[in-house]
């Protein structure tokens, strides 16, 4: 090595031993030695003004680089260290200050000027390391309320002490302001006449309270033992058994200030009972209650509620008269769940009973849908989405007098049941809309050029009655032209389906169920196929102009490889989200057609697999072509070392999630280790 690249600097300051001297030299270096001492202190004084200028600007890292500087340069003087820990200081950074302080006292001596500096700043920062900033007391009460404790996600317990809650008088009296103040009672409470110390403590507070309890437990014994004032939020769950009298009477405790209100699976309870103790609900969740209105209350209305669901009712209760007798009731209604019911006949008077319904699942649950109910507009007329099925029957008449009475509103529609055409009074045929009989009002009649659904922009028509319901369908389709979402069954993919579905200008999703059943049942499925073949080319053949960017396929009972034509879609140059799933396994044999997905598909940034059987080995080899994925989703219920090596070579990967995948600990290290840049998930 070379000998300028071995200098320590703060040497050529040291005085020079001189062992052979020739006439004044001597003199000569200790004074060019002390003009550099001279120069090197300067020098520092220099770098030290111009740290602690950077370090006002905030710019630590180069005041960081000055202050390393004067450490190299005077490594004897504590003016480095001093600069160094002064920095620290002003980023917070004080257990770092104390070090490098620390360092300075040890490396300087007692006699050197910095030397007291360094003691003084040492101790201010010990001072300010140990400091506890007391948020909770310092900060205006309503930074803590709405966006420090809201992120907590605070749910106390009725018996265990919160610590929060016994710091101090201050943190107690800003937790217990916190919007919807949430407590819970535990599961399966035998009893409420003793015990659940702390919500009886901060009863006053409580705004929301959720919890089950057995047969004997009496909720009123709860509310009888403290004054639950602030209580908006109610969600109990009961055993099936429990008895409903306590229950009515616990209601009539706190009812005048609840606002929503969840009972499930407390059979007997009757919801006049539960609409009379609580005026002012807004939303009303409940199961298996008993929703016959007795003759005494018809004319009890109850405009405050906007949601309502009534999940698990009885067979008497379904009836159109009871049915109707409960939605004239509450007229105000945004939102509508009912489960089950027998037939569609309530659907064409909705609008009557509730003309601000926005929002209704018949026959289905919320569970199964992801859908928001929040954000409804009161006072907008019109239904936007409507979710039917799955196991009742629709008359045919039903569905399309809904569907025009709510033409300019609905923008979702799902069907999942079976359609029935008795005695119908609308023929729909060649697309086309025409009464049979002169039963209907004529102002339903819609003029021959008017585009009837304007906004719908989602349709689902996967029903049990798919061949039947066809004409309704591609009546649906051709008076839908801003149509974005279509999801359907292969056996609805006729040509006259296929063709409407094609000339579709903002189609960007689409979801196909695809099932051997099919294969068997029907002999045209081949037909069938071949206008899905030609969608998918016409979808190529638009190359960057396809609108088809997101792309659901799921497999019934059919293996990827029955499928070859499923290799052409990697010319779809605009697909961006692709999913294919089967309910069996993607074996070796479908090695063939997954390589020739991945050989295209430029734009695709998401990609989900899943094989409810696990995939064979080396059948996801071919990913690595797929440069451009970042997002995958795997799920299947076994997946070889080989194939998640495979996907390890993904290049352009961000995000990767296991769903129902047994992956070993060892490989999720090896995983963690060869994906540095991945964030790896995984769910049960």
């Amino acid at each position: 090595m070379a000998i300028q690249d071995t200098i320590v600097w703060s040497a050529l300051l040291h005085n020079t031993i001189v062992t052979t001297e020739h006439g004044n030299d001597s003199k000569r270096i200790v004074a060019a030695t002390e003009i550099l001492q001279q120069t090197a202190r300067q020098f520092a004084k220099v770098l030290n003004e111009r740290a602690r200028l950077l370090a006002n600007s905030a710019q630590f890292e180069a005041a960081l680089r000055d202050a390393a500087a004067i450490r190299v340069l005077l490594p004897g003087s504590g003016v480095g260290y001093l600069c160094t820990g002064d920095v620290y200081c002003q980023q917070g950074r004080y257990a770092a200050a104390i070090a490098i302080f620390d360092q300075g006292l040890e490396a300087v001596p007692e006699s050197d000027p910095y030397y007291h500096q360094l003691q003084q700043h040492r101790m201010t920062a010990v001072a300010n390391n140990s400091k506890r900033v007391d948020f909770m007391s310092q900060l205006p009460l309503d930074i803590i309320v709405t966006n420090i404790l809201p992120r907590m996600n605070l749910v106390f317990s009725s018996e265990s002490p919160c610590e929060l809650l016994y710091v101090s008088h201050a943190w107690q009296e800003r937790v217990l302001k916190q919007p919807d103040l949430q407590f819970n009672f535990g599961q399966d409470v035998d009893t409420f006449n003793k015990g659940h110390s702390q919500l009886i403590r901060f009863a006053p507070h409580v705004q929301k309270l959720e919890g089950t309890f057995k047969r004997d437990a009496a909720l009123n014994d709860l509310f009888s033992r403290a004054h639950f004032s602030h209580l908006k939020q109610l969600n109990v769950s009961c055993n099936g058994t429990t008895l409903c009298d306590p229950l009515v009477e616990s209601l009539k405790l706190i009812g005048q200030s609840l606002t929503d209100l969840t009972v499930l699976h407390c059979p007997g309870i009757r919801l006049c009972d539960i609409l009379e103790t609580c005026p002012n609900l807004v939303s009303l969740k409940t199961s298996m209650v008993d929703v016959v209105m007795p003759l005494s209350s018809s004319s009890s209305r109850y405009p405050q509620l906007k949601h309502l669901v009534l999940d698990n009712i009885r067979g008497l209760a379904r009836t159109q008269a009871n049915m109707v007798d409960v939605l004239s009731r509450v007229p105000s209604l945004l939102s509508l769940e009912i489960s089950p019911m027998a037939d569609s006949n309530v659907l064409p008077l909705l609008h009557k009973h509730c003309p601000y319904l926005q929002i209704i699942f018949w026959d289905v649950t919320r569970a199964c849908i992801d859908v928001d109910t929040r954000n409804l507009r009161p006072g907008r007329k019109g239904i936007t989405s409507a979710y039917l099925g799955s196991d009742g029957f629709y008359f045919q008449d039903d569905l399309i007098e809904l569907l025009l009475h709510n033409r300019n509103t609905i923008q979702v529609f799902e069907f999942g049941a079976e359609l029935q055409e008795d005695d119908a009074i609308w023929d729909v045929s060649s697309g086309r809309l025409e009464k049979s009989t002169q039963q209907q009002s004529p102002q339903l009649v819609p003029p021959p050029s008017e585009i009837l659904f304007p906004r719908l922009i989602q349709l689902d028509f996967r029903n049990l009655s798919l061949q039947e319901s066809v004409p309704l369908f591609k009546w649906i389709l051709l008076n839908a032209p801003n149509l974005q979402a279509i999801q359907l069954a292969d056996i609805q993919f006729m040509p006259d389906i296929a063709d409407a579905i094609t000339k579709m200008k903002h189609l960007s999703k689409l979801q196909l169920d695809l099932s051997k059943s099919n294969l068997f049942e029907y002999v045209d499925m081949k037909d069938n196929y071949t206008c899905i073949i030609q969608f998918f080319k016409y979808q190529i053949a638009m190359e960057d102009h396809s609108t088809l960017q997101n792309l659901i396929i799921h497999l019934d009972d059919l293996y990827i490889c029955e499928l070859e034509w499923l290799s052409m879609l990697s010319r779809l140059r605009r697909l961006k989200n692709f999913e294919l799933s089967t309910s069996l396994m993607m074996s070796s044999d479908c090695k063939q057609v997954m390589a020739g997905i991945c050989q295209g598909c430029p734009a695709l940034e998401t990609l989900t697999l899943d094989a409810w059987d696990g995939f064979a080995d080396g059948v996801l080899e071919c990913l690595y072509q797929l440069s451009h994925v970042r997002y995958l989703t795997i799920r299947g219920s076994s997946l070889s070392k080989v194939n998640l090596l495979s996907i390890a070579k993904m290049p352009g990967l961000e995000r990767l999630i296991f769903h129902r995948c047994r992956v070993p600990g060892e490989v999720r290290s090896l995983l963690q280790q060869v994906m540095p840049n991945t964030k790896v998930e995984y769910y049960c």
